[in-house]
């Protein structure tokens, strides 16, 4: 069959996410054929409006300051391009390198159309020049991309031998579960599908269709569970054990993606980086 996964995204930034996720990138792009593309966006409106006052006899100063910070910031990114085409090589990727000028959630955006994964950390410093820690740009660029999304820990994901899938038949979940298999089809790893808080059969109804569709895509090594506790705990016991590789789960609706990445969950998963997690609307 031919791979479907064959341009990957990744966004850049000055960050150990930002290497996890090429690392990451070129890993899945050995094994389908693909071509990395790496994107770094210079944020010189932002730079401006946090150094530039409206008017003041400081004025001529600022600005000098403000154009030593952009080329500060354009010298990073740059460094951060080369430090990108270097990985690519060193893992035998094709590959290609591109840096923009602009607001970073709306350029990643506006590429991400034209690949078939976005490979980004689960932590950001796309506005390393001005706020020095994560902002918006995952958030932004999860609330809106039609492309599915592979959030990585710092340690990225060097092997897919263990799949955990939430699955509750909803729209999103569907979705998640097609644009998987696209994925992970070269490697066959266990995936055990799982839905909380449902009646028994409707555990039945929708874990016995998802078996039979990923056995029917090929996928050997399929174990099911309805689990009994609400689904955020569910996670954390199953994250723990059988534990996982990457986690897939469907995004419900645009509103529910900023919910879903400030709840508690969430905030745990990022800060014990157990594992990557694939979203797919």
């Amino acid at each position: 069959m031919k791979s479907a996964l064959r341009r990957i995204l990744v966004p850049l930034d000055p960050s150990v996410f930002a290497d996890a996720a090429l690392e990451t990138a070129c890993f899945l792009a050995n094994t389908h054929g693909a071509a990395v593309s790496s994107v770094a966006v210079l944020d010189s409106d932002e730079i401006r409006a946090s150094l530039i006052p409206a008017i003041g006899p400081y004025y001529p100063l600022m600005v000098e300051e403000m154009q030593k910070k952009i080329a500060h910031a354009d010298q990073i990114l740059r460094e951060c391009l080369d430090r990108a085409a270097e990985i690519c090589r060193n893992a035998g990727v094709e590959h290609r390198e591109t840096e923009y000028e602009g607001i970073p959630a709306e350029k990643l955006m506006a590429s991400s159309i034209f690949h078939d994964l976005v490979v980004v950390g689960l932590e950001t410093s796309f506005h390393f020049e001005t706020r020095g820690v994560k902002g918006e740009s995952l958030h932004r660029l999860l609330d809106h991309t039609s492309t599915p999304v592979l959030a990585v820990p710092a340690t990225g994901m060097k092997k897919l031998e263990r799949v955990l899938v939430a699955f509750d038949g909803s729209p999103g979940a569907a979705r998640a579960l097609h644009d998987f298999i696209h994925i992970a089809t070269p490697y066959d790893p266990e995936i055990l599908v799982f839905a909380a808080e449902k009646t028994p059969e409707q555990s039945d109804f929708l874990l016995g269709n998802a078996e039979l569709y990923l056995r029917d895509h090929g996928f050997t090594k399929i174990s099911r569970e309805a689990a009994p506790e609400p689904v955020e705990a569910a996670f954390e016991r199953l994250i723990c054990d059988p534990g996982a590789d990457l986690v897939v789960l469907g995004m419900q609706s645009r509103n529910a993606i900023r919910d879903f990445f400030v709840g508690n969950f969430t905030r745990t998963m990022i800060e014990r980086g157990d594992a990557a997690v694939f979203l797919s609307h």
